[in-house]
């Protein structure tokens, strides 16, 4: 049997609802009806009663949700246990959108290397959404981002910052430039992004890097990280400009509240923590 069945179960009876579970294991309700059935055609029994509006376990289905959590955790703890007997370092598993990666995260992998060594670290760049699932699911470990995530098994924390800087190629600069790269910085940014400028971008990025790459070859304007940029400001290759916007943005950590390697977590907080003070 595979073990999403007994997750789907489990989501399905903390909701109460096929379609909150749906969203919450990001697939359709239809999948998670079938999973249902699935499992009841297993156990030959009914697992829920499906009231119009008033979805609710029968005793079978109370008795079973207990040992669908205990397998989901042996799953889990099995998987730890089979790491350990190898001599293969364990691995720890890192998601980060791309502008985090560009703005903070690319710069500390060194630091974060060394100070896990006893630790293979696995890092992607992924959107938002797809780091939100892959945490629920536990492929991923731990995540950071500049919006937080809004998830009752998802603990979220205020980690770090980074500052932006308004760059242009010239010092001129006004809203009605034609050649304004918007940076996708989060949806925080965006709204306070509308409220100070009237600005219609040339070209739309979700990497500073793109944003960076395309001033400095063909001209124009872009808020980029400070520390990314720095270099090109000290040799006037790119040029500074006065705004009202907030530039310093937030990032934050994002973990399952029962994630199965708290020391690391605590960790790996302290690390970036002390960095960044």
């Amino acid at each position: 049997m595979d073990i999403r069945v007994f997750k789907t179960f489990i989501e399905v009876a903390n909701h109460r609802h096929f379609g909150h579970a749906a969203n919450t294991l990001f697939i359709t309700p239809a999948a998670v009806s079938a999973r249902i059935k699935q499992l009841e055609s297993f156990y030959n029994t009914s697992l829920l009663i499906r009231d119009k509006n008033n979805l609710r376990l029968t005793e079978q289905g109370e008795a079973l949700l207990a040992y669908a959590y205990q397998m989901v955790k042996q799953l889990d703890e099995s998987k730890m246990a089979l790491k350990r007997i190898t001599n293969q370092k364990p691995a720890v598993y890192l998601a980060t959108t791309s502008n985090v990666w560009d703005a903070f995260l690319n710069s500390r992998m060194p630091l974060l290397i060394s100070r896990f060594e006893q630790f293979v670290l696995s890092a992607e760049i992924s959107v938002r959404e797809a780091i939100q699932r892959k945490l629920l699911d536990r492929s991923l470990d731990v995540a950071l981002l500049t919006d937080p995530i809004s998830d009752h098994e998802i603990h979220c924390e205020k980690l770090a910052h980074f500052s932006l800087s308004l760059v242009g190629s010239s010092a001129q600069f006004s809203d009605d430039v034609a050649n304004y790269v918007m940076v996708d910085w989060g949806l925080t940014f965006a709204k306070e992004h509308a409220m100070h400028h009237k600005l219609t971008p040339c070209l739309k990025t979700t990497t500073a890097k793109i944003a960076q790459q395309y001033i400095s070859s063909n001209g124009g304007f872009a808020y980029l990280p400070s520390e990314l940029v720095a270099e090109q400001l000290n040799d006037q290759s790119l040029h500074l400009i006065d705004t009202q916007l907030q530039v310093l943005r937030p990032i934050y950590l994002a973990y399952r509240k029962d994630n199965q390697n708290p020391a690391f977590i605590n960790d790996f907080k302290t690390c970036l923590a002390d960095e960044c003070n």
